[in-house]
Formats: C-alpha cells, sequence, structure tokens
C-alpha cells in the first residue's frame, strides 16, 4: 500500500501544507493557473528557505485582505474550470469551515461569513492543496496525519483575542479522525490547515513503513522547533495485532450454537466452527473467534456468556498481514437486467470478490444458481442464457 503522510511535528498550516506538496505532486505553474483561474489579487513566489539547519520550500503570499461568504466561495468554486474531484473536494473543505463558523456562532452554516478564511490566500492554498493531493490519490496513495501539535497561548482574530487552540480548530477536530498534542507556543495549527487535513486524512498511520521520500514545507514562525511541515511518502505491507480465541462446547443444540455464533460474527473479524470428538467421546464443536488483540478478553467473556462456556484459550498473533481492501459499488448488467453490486477490492494483488448478499438477490432474482451469478461477475459476461 502507498502511504503519504503529514507529519505536523510543529504543527501545521494552509502554507504549509501547499508548501510540501511541491516537487512531489505539485508544480508551480499548478499555483500560477490557481491565481488566473480565480482572478486572485495575490502575488507569492516559492523559495528554498532554512528552519534550523532544515532546507525547506516557503510559499510567500501577498495579498489584499477580502472577506467573503460560504455562498460566495461556492459559487466561485463552480464557475472555475478545474476537475470535478478537485472542486468538489474544495468545497467540502469550506463546508468544514463553515459548519465550524455556524457550531460556534450558533447559526445557519449555509449563509457564514468567512473572515480570514474566505480572503484569497486561503482560496489559494485550499484549492492548490486540493490539486496536489488529489494527485497523490490519483497515484494510489492514501493520506494519513501523525498526532499535531497544537500550541498554546493566545491568538488574535477578527472576533477577539481567543485561546489558543482557536474554536474554529478544536470543533473540526471534533468531526475529524486527527490526533492532536496540546504543547507548544503559538497557533501552530490553523482552521484551514486542521479542515483541509480533516478532510483527507485518515488518522494516524501505525503500521511499519518504508520510507521512499520526504518533502518539508516551512511555516513563517521562527521557533526553537523548526517549524516545518514533513509529507512522508512510503509502502507498507499492511499488518495489525489480531488475537484467536478458543473455546470447545458439548452440551449446545444446533439451534443455540447457530444463534450464538452469529452473534459474536457481528462483533468479531471472523467466527467459524469445527465439528470435534471431545471428552468421553462426544460429539463437541471448537469455536475459533479472531478479535483484535486490544478486544480479546472482552471478547472472551462474551464468548463465555454466549456459549456457557467456562473458559477460553486467548492465543495472541503479533504480526498478520492483510491485504490492502477497499469496497465499491458497481453498476453491473446481467441480460437485460441492471443491478448495484458491492465488490471487495484489493489493488495490490489486482481482485476483486463481489459481496455474497450482492449475488444472493441477483441468484434469486433471475432464478440462477449462485455459483453462475458469481461466475458472471468475475468474468464480465453480461447476458447470461438460462439451462
Amino acid at each position: 500500500m502507498k502511504v503519504a503522510i503529514f507529519d505536523a511535528f510543529n504543527g501545521a498550516s494552509g502554507d504549509m501544507i501547499l508548501a510540501s506538496l511541491i516537487g512531489v505532486a505539485l508544480r508551480e505553474e499548478d499555483l500560477r493557473r490557481v491565481v488566473q483561474a480565480f482572478s486572485l489579487e495575490i502575488d507569492f513566489d516559492v523559495k528554498e528557505v532554512m528552519k534550523r539547519g532544515i532546507v525547506a520550500k516557503r510559499v510567500e503570499v501577498r495579498e489584499k485582505y477580502k472577506e467573503r461568504s460560504f455562498p460566495e466561495i461556492l459559487e466561485l468554486l463552480e464557475r472555475s474550470d478545474f476537475d470535478a474531484e478537485v472542486k468538489e473536494d474544495a468545497k467540502k473543505i469550506f463546508e468544514i469551515l463553515a459548519r465550524a463558523e455556524g457550531a460556534i456562532h450558533g447559526r445557519d452554516y449555509r449563509s457564514a461569513k468567512f473572515h480570514e478564511v474566505g480572503s484569497d490566500d486561503a482560496i489559494f492554498d485550499i484549492v492548490c492543496s486540493a490539486i496536489g493531493i488529489r494527485k497523490l490519490l490519483s497515484l494510489g496513495y492514501r493520506i494519513f496525519a501523525n498526532p499535531i501539535r497544537l500550541g498554546g497561548g493566545f491568538v488574535k482574530i477578527t472576533h477577539g483575542t481567543f485561546p489558543v487552540p482557536s474554536p474554529a480548530v478544536l470543533e473540526i477536530l471534533r468531526n475529524s479522525k486527527l490526533e492532536v498534542i496540546f504543547d507548544g507556543q503559538g497557533e501552530l495549527l490553523t482552521p484551514t490547515a486542521t479542515a483541509i487535513l480533516g478532510y483527507y486524512c485518515e488518522g494516524v498511520f501505525r503500521y511499519p513503513l518504508r520510507i521512499e521520500k520526504i518533502s518539508y514545507g516551512a511555516g513563517r514562525y521562527e521557533t526553537e522547533v523548526p517549524n516545518v511541515l514533513r509529507l512522508i511518502l512510503g509502502f507498507s505491507e499492511l499488518t495489525d495485532s489480531i488475537a484467536i480465541l478458543e473455546t470447545l462446547v458439548d452440551d449446545l443444540s444446533g439451534e443455540e450454537l447457530g444463534f450464538a455464533l452469529e452473534r459474536l460474527r457481528e462483533i468479531n473479524l471472523d467466527v467459524f466452527a469445527i465439528p470435534v470428538m471431545g471428552k468421553k467421546s462426544r460429539n463437541a464443536t471448537l469455536i475459533k473467534i479472531i478479535t483484535k488483540l486490544e478486544n480479546a478478553e472482552e471478547m472472551a467473556l462474551k464468548l463465555m456468556k454466549e456459549t456457557g462456556s467456562l473458559g477460553v484459550r486467548i492465543i495472541p498473533v503479533y504480526h498478520r498481514m492483510i491485504a490492502d481492501r477497499e469496497i465499491e459499488e458497481r453498476e453491473v448488467s446481467i441480460g437485460d437486467r441492471k443491478f448495484k453490486v458491492k465488490f471487495k477490492v484489493s489493488r495490490a494483488l489486482e481482485t476483486k470478490k463481489p459481496e455474497f448478499e450482492d449475488v444472493a438477490k441477483i441468484a434469486k432474482e433471475l432464478d440462477l444458481p449462485i455459483f453462475k451469478v458469481y461466475r458472471l461477475l468475475r468474468c464480465g459476461d453480461v447476458n447470461p442464457k438460462r439451462e
């Protein structure tokens, strides 16, 4: 799996995200195109600067301050000729900012009036970042963020002096998968950066990583810790830690056992039962559960409650390799009928597998054997003949 990690060990701002993408997924021509497309009243320079001994790219922007409302920005984005995905991403990021404003001030977010984040440089930062990150996504990267340092003290904004992190940053964080650290001085994480990272990042990456490339984006501050944002590109074989739970039962009817297994399947990675011969040559069933390692004791207790077992073996498995996978819904044609089918797709293994429930539904509706429907969906035959 290809991985891109934003490592905001000393905070992040919109211009730092943008700068970290230059040379990786953005060119200076992309930045100029954004300025021209929106007729932004800004000038910018891309420079290499030194931050506590680290060479980093810095995007210096000079602008005329301007306020815009959320509907004005949506209209501006809609009129642009950028790719639909970039426009949609930028709209969603501004919506995150608008919802935060609305929640803080107790107003309808759709009429939110942006102050700092409605200015030309915020539009520049968000659209350019969307172009760069969307390029990474198109190359197969998944986006993550390490825990972000927030800063401390107070910051002056349009509404007055507020503690760091600002109310907008906290509100955006509340609805994201980002993790943060309350440490440092000054406003290290801005609302614009929080919205960008909150929109794209899946959370903290916690698996082994082979690092392939590093890019640094510099901020405007001079701090004891280098004021840079690291963008780390790498590759990871997906692994995690699980536990296998085992118990033997010999006093449940088939109906009772089936009910217990269904209840356990709802809350674990997998559950299966194996017929065995138990004590005194009695027919018995070995129940095995695969669950997350951190949930092992809770699930062992649940297993005992559901089956009446008096003991459960917990076998830790500290390294399990799992294929990169995602769920895609596709419309397929079989004969003259169209169906929506969910596929489990692994791009690394170049495999796709239709979900059983969708296949079973098609088999019933077309009165076909289920194995034929599987074959049609896997092979792409869309005109089956009934025999």
